[in-house]
């Protein structure tokens, strides 16, 4: 793991701690805690850090067109889930909402609304502009984790 997202995970946990308890269903979240399955594409105990009470990893996807963004995942007690997402030199601080299917994260600053939609090892990029009649766009399509080295 860098030592940028290194620097991030611990960053994500101060977030945790300050944030809300927002309910959301655990199986929505990357499966990353010791009990469950890393996600799909990496080697058991690759890029995941377990603590008592939290657990994180780190997955790199490419989507199409070649396009590459690093996401590291952190899971807090009580459903509460994180996903600070790198892409194109910024790097977006996403939090996990609930959907009907798989995994949604939305970004923290509503200004710069990244919203990234994870199913499996498969996910997809997207924004939403701060208003309420607006559509999401998608930005990077068919994502797939890749397998650590």
């Amino acid at each position: 793991m860098s030592l940028r997202f290194a620097s991030l995970a611990g960053l994500l946990l101060v977030l945790g701690a300050c944030a809300g308890t927002g309910k959301v269903p655990l199986d929505t979240a990357p499966a990353v805690a010791s009990e469950t399955k890393p996600h799909a594409g990496t080697r058991a105990g690759t890029g995941l850090i377990v603590g008592p009470d939290f657990s994180s990893q780190t997955v790199r996807f490419r989507c199409a067109g070649g396009a590459e963004l690093e996401v590291a995942y952190l899971n807090l007690p009580e459903s509460l889930a994180f996903a600070a997402l790198h892409h194109d030199g910024h790097t977006a601080l996403l939090q996990n909402r609930p959907t009907a299917s798989g995994a949604r994260y939305v970004a923290l600053d509503e200004q710069h609304s990244l919203r990234w939609h994870t199913k499996g090892s498969e996910g997809f990029l997207a924004f939403m502009a701060a208003d309420h009649t607006a559509k999401e766009q998608v930005l990077l399509s068919d994502c797939h984790a890749l397998p650590t080295p």
